[in-house]
Formats: C-alpha cells, sequence, structure tokens
C-alpha cells in the first residue's frame, strides 16, 4: 500500500524508510496498544505509608462496649459501687449488736452483714463474676463500717459512765466478784491490782482501747468471712441455673 510523502506529496511504497524522490525520512509513530496491562491493585493486606495510622482496628482491647458503664477488670471491685451496701450493712450489723437482747446473736449479724452487702455490690454490677476474694474486701469494708459506728457509741459511752461513775461501778463490781469467788490469795491480789489499775482514768481509757481493738478484729474477721461465704453461694447458684 503506497502513502504521500509528507515532503513532496509523492506516492511511495509502504515501508520505505526515504523518499526516492526528494529523500526525506519516512518516520511512522505507532499507536499505543489497546491492550495494555492495568496497574496492580494494592493488596488488602499492604503496610501501611510511612507517618501513616493503620485503619484497622485493634483486636486486643482491655475494655469492652459491651460490658456496659458499670463494667470492671476481671479480679478488681468497683469501689466507688460497692461502699453504699457496705455502709448499710455495716451499720445495721453495729446497731443490732448494740441492742441487749438482740446482741446475742452478734456473730450473726456480722457474717450475714457482710453476705448481704456482696448481694448488694451483684446488684449494682450485673453479669460480674464475684470471686471470694473480692467477696472478703467487700466484707472487710462492710466490717469497717460497723466497727467505727461501734466505736463511737463506745466512746461516748464511756465519757458519760466517766462522768457519772456507773461505767466504773460497773466494772469494779464485776472485778469484786470475781475475787470473791477466787480462793487463791495470789490471784485476789493480782486481781485486786487490776481492779485499783482501772479506777485510774488512765487504767479505764486503755481499758477502752483494748475493747475497741478486739471489737475491730472481730468485726473485720467475721464480716470479711461473710463477704467470702456470699460471693461462693452465688458462684454456686450461678452454676446450677
Amino acid at each position: 500500500m503506497d502513502h504521500p510523502c509528507y515532503r513532496c506529496q509523492a506516492d511511495i511504497p509502504e515501508g520505505t524508510t526515504f523518499c526516492p524522490h526528494c529523500g526525506a525520512p519516512q518516520i511512522r509513530v505507532s499507536p499505543p496498544e489497546s491492550d495494555a496491562t492495568p496497574a496492580p491493585m494494592p493488596t488488602p493486606n499492604a503496610p501501611p505509608l510511612p507517618g501513616g495510622n493503620s485503619t484497622t482496628p485493634s483486636s486486643s482491647s482491655s475494655w469492652n462496649q459491651a460490658d456496659g458503664p458499670h463494667a470492671a477488670p476481671p479480679g478488681q471491685v468497683r469501689w466507688d459501687l460497692a461502699w453504699k451496701g457496705a455502709l448499710l450493712c455495716g451499720v445495721g450489723a453495729a446497731i443490732l449488736t448494740a441492742i441487749p437482747v438482740v446482741s446475742v446473736g452478734c456473730c450473726l449479724w456480722m457474717l450475714g452483714a457482710g453476705a448481704l452487702a456482696v448481694s448488694f455490690y451483684r446488684r449494682s454490677v450485673p453479669g460480674t463474676v464475684i470471686t471470694p476474694g473480692m467477696g472478703m474486701k467487700i466484707g472487710a469494708l462492710t466490717g469497717l463500717f460497723g466497727w467505727l459506728l461501734n466505736a463511737v457509741v463506745t466512746a461516748l459511752s464511756f465519757v458519760v459512765g466517766r462522768t457519772s461513775g456507773d461505767m466504773r461501778q460497773l466494772m469494779e463490781e464485776q472485778m469484786k466478784k470475781q475475787l470473791a469467788g477466787s480462793p487463791d490469795p495470789k490471784m485476789q491480789q493480782a486481781m485486786q491490782q487490776i481492779v485499783n489499775w482501772i479506777s485510774t482514768p488512765q487504767g479505764m481509757a486503755t481499758m477502752i482501747v483494748l475493747v475497741l481493738i478486739f471489737m475491730g478484729v472481730v468485726f473485720l474477721f467475721i464480716t470479711a468471712a461473710g463477704g467470702a461465704l456470699g460471693a461462693s453461694m452465688s458462684g454456686r447458684r450461678r452454676d446450677f441455673r
């Protein structure tokens, strides 16, 4: 097939390099191929660009949105929710142990107060697994509140009794009864010295402090045991369901 020369317009055969009439070079530019291979698409797992942030959410998270606003890490107590029930149960146990007739079951009231405080905490944080260790902590807090109220009442009673002399007289009468029932002269002499020591203001104050320390240990120990018992019982009920 012939084509015209671009310079002299003479027909020359196809594939001729130079025009035989004027000597002009015959340059042909081939059009781009239509079936060119497209550029490869980036893979989904390609690493992020330098300085950029990956859009893939992290799978490791310490908090789950499904846990709700009251969720807590496993094994930890939400004290901002536990203290209200512990305060209520501790005050109730302290009041029951101060009533003359009802105070006979003081250990039962303390034990129940710790278990009830755990139950109140479970209602505040539904779906949370409460271990016996967590129950002991909640029960101990309950005992602390109960002991504080008991200590205040005891201190006020000491102040009022010291002013009127009734408490000192009552303790002296009890000690004298013990003296009368002991035939041993050495024992009577030792108890008489104790009576004389309690009769002094320093001795009475020391006795009150010792009583408060003893009551604090009793409150904390029994209510902590009640909290652990309440947590264990709740776990068993959940397993049976």
